[in-house]
């Protein structure tokens, strides 16, 4: 089934998976106050694809991160805290301006939660061709994920994103992508149907929604088609994918949601035990740890699809209790979550 992860590509000590996107400074209100009540704001740094970085790490997995941040303090704590969670930052290149940032209302209840995006003249979204060394970054590299809110920024990194996946397939490096829609970000002149196509030629696994799949992708969905026919639609349009998942998540309020992960290789669907979620802390960030949870399933449990679909969504589920963007979860702990075994009890 998988090409490019024979028997010579297990992960090995030396083996990395490498994340590519841009790394964000977050300003999250406190006590689900809005942002003009807010007269203070808790930082924290993210970003989908390096949160899918620091949660791998987390489960002890070699990471890198790759992307560009600007030369000043803001770039060096951006860094640190990246460093602080075992993540290798050895191929970030420093340029540009300023340091992206992002504005985060915290819904509750019939509130959701609001998000406001300030990236434009970034390091990252001024990123150019040629200023990355791919060669490089995949040496020894067994997989390669990126996400499609990397060429939504700008053209310039969209032109980078494609380099980049050429480069990884030209390496035999498993590719994985978050459709991850943003329509706050499709600004420059291009829409999805005009970028994504192309990159998705390079990758091997995808993880979407009907709705992304289709502002996306392009991919046609028939009437009556329910949520979880994502993965099968996906794969019949664009055939070369190895695997297809989606998250299904049913979303009572802004504090309660239930989460499904749904799993295709193209002859078999798994499905996950549906984990409820009240009571949430944080939804941020729940997709990439349910991206994080597949790529370690797929590394680490010798293609045993349910386990990893399972894995996965535990993943997700156990973030939703950790503020800020990243899972700062263990193996264990998700595998806990799994079993059910811990639940809510006192670890003494």
């Amino acid at each position: 089934m998988f090409s490019t992860l024979d028997q010579k590509n297990k992960v090995e000590m030396n083996d990395k998976v490498v994340c590519f996107g841009e790394l964000m400074m977050r300003l999250s209100t406190s006590n689900f106050q809005k942002i003009q009540q807010s007269q203070s704001f808790a930082v924290n740094y993210g970003g989908a694809e390096a949160n899918v970085a620091v949660s791998l790490a987390q489960f002890g997995e070699n990471v890198a991160f790759a992307t560009r941040l600007p030369q000043n303090e803001l770039g060096d704590t951006a860094i640190m805290q990246l460093k602080s969670n075992n993540v290798d930052t050895s191929f970030i290149t420093r340029g540009g301006k300023r340091l992206g940032m992002y504005l985060l209302e915290v819904g509750t209840m019939h509130r959701g939660t609001k998000v406001i995006y300030d990236r434009d003249d970034s390091g990252f979204a001024t990123l150019a061709p040629g200023m990355i060394n791919w060669k490089e970054v995949f040496k020894n590299a067994t997989w390669f994920h990126w996400s499609g809110i990397s060429p939504a920024v700008s053209e310039a990194s969209a032109e980078v994103t494609l380099e980049a996946v050429k480069a990884a397939k030209e390496a035999g490096v498993m590719v994985s992508c978050d459709l991850n829609y943003r329509g706050k970000l499709w600004k420059y002149g291009k829409t999805p149907i005009d970028v994504m196509p192309q990159l998705m030629e390079y990758t091997d696994m995808v993880l979407g929604g009907k709705s992304d799949a289709a502002l996306m992708l392009g991919v046609k969905f028939q009437e009556g088609d329910s949520f979880d026919s994502a993965p099968k639609r996906i794969k019949e349009q664009y055939p070369h994918l190895k695997l297809v998942a989606t998250s299904l998540r049913e979303s009572f309020s802004a504090s309660h949601n239930r989460l499904t992960g749904v799993l295709f290789n193209g002859e078999n669907e798994y499905r996950s035990v549906a984990f409820d979620m009240p009571n949430m802390v944080d939804r941020v960030g729940g997709g990439d740890a349910f991206m994080a949870g597949l790529i370690y399933g797929f590394l680490n449990f010798d293609l045993d699809y349910q386990q990893t679909i399972e894995f996965a969504a535990a993943a997700s589920c156990i973030k939703h209790t950790i503020p800020g963007d990243a899972n700062l979860s263990s193996v264990e702990e998700v595998k806990s979550i799994m079993t059910g075994a811990d639940a809510g009890l006192v670890a003494r």
